[in-house]
């Protein structure tokens, strides 16, 4: 129960869809994504970053209990990734791309599309990674910009 002036985040039952339905993102490939963005050689990041602070950030979208999936939509893992991605800070440098780049991937690789301006990506990035924006409120910004697509065939 808790204390005078604290909230509960109430967790919703897990998607129906067969185990698996969800594509989420593994080390490697996050490390692919941050050779993309960074112009570093992936082996060389994977030798001078903090590989446990990405593994963290890329397994908190699949957070839940039992049958309870504490993240149940597409928009909710994505935020809960971009935002621990950027504030884990496994990078040297580059945290903010790849936590970004991550987000767009784990959406495309979901059957969703994120459409949003340049200007507006990197005024949220430095909020996020500024601590002013936080999941709950990637969330709400995501809601507005993600659209469904068709999965290819």
């Amino acid at each position: 129960m808790p204390r005078t002036g604290e909230t509960t985040r109430r967790a919703r039952p897990r998607d129906p869809r067969p185990s698996g339905a969800v594509r989420y993102l593994g080390l490697a490939e996050a490390f692919v994504i941050a050779e993309a963005v960074t112009g570093i050689d992936a082996h060389n990041l994977v030798r001078v970053s903090r590989s446990d602070l990405l593994d963290s950030a890329l397994h908190a979208p699949q957070a839940g209990f039992g049958d309870t999936d504490f993240y149940p939509s597409a928009v909710e893992k994505a935020a809960v990734l971009c935002v621990r991605i950027a504030r884990n800070h496994p990078l040297p440098d580059g945290n903010k791309r790849l936590a970004w780049m991550a987000m767009v991937v784990f959406l495309e690789l979901n059957n969703n599309a994120l459409e949003v301006t340049d200007d507006d990506a990197v005024e949220t990035m430095l909020s996020v990674a500024a601590g002013q924006t936080d999941e709950a409120a990637l969330m709400s910004w995501l809601s507005t910009r993600v659209r469904p697509v068709s999965a290819s065939t």
